[in-house]
């Protein structure tokens, strides 16, 4: 037989323990954030775009009485601005190494026994 009452407090512990681990992953990606300080580094940038989808994730969650009466959709509207700012991002990036002229290494080049160098 399932005991109700174990599951309610089962979810409630799970419950308040994923606030836990959000949190923390705020701080940890906040601490990289300002470890990396540069606001061209790809480190930097990716910490922000997280920091910013967690706490869009914690205000969806985890309801604010005062900011689900007048917003209540500010937690996925959050998600949809650090969708658009990782877009932002990489398409920069893409547009700065184009531009640049730098080689991308997106091909993959097959491999023949004779154009190994350096292999034995």
């Amino acid at each position: 037989m399932i005991d109700v009452q174990s599951n309610i407090n089962l979810i409630s512990y799970a419950g308040g323990l994923t606030l836990v681990i959000l949190f923390t992953s705020l701080a940890i990606f906040g601490w990289l954030a300002v470890r990396y300080r540069n606001i061209r580094s790809f480190e930097y940038q990716i910490s922000v775009f997280i920091m910013v989808y967690l706490v869009g994730e914690i205000l969806e969650d985890y309801k604010i009485p005062s900011l689900s009466t007048s917003l209540p959709y500010v937690g996925s509207q959050i998600h949809i601005v650090s969708a658009v700012f990782l877009a932002m991002i990489l398409w920069l990036r893409l547009y700065n190494v184009r531009r640049s002229g730098r080689k991308m290494i997106d091909k993959i080049d097959s491999v023949e026994d004779e154009n190994v160098n350096g292999a034995t």
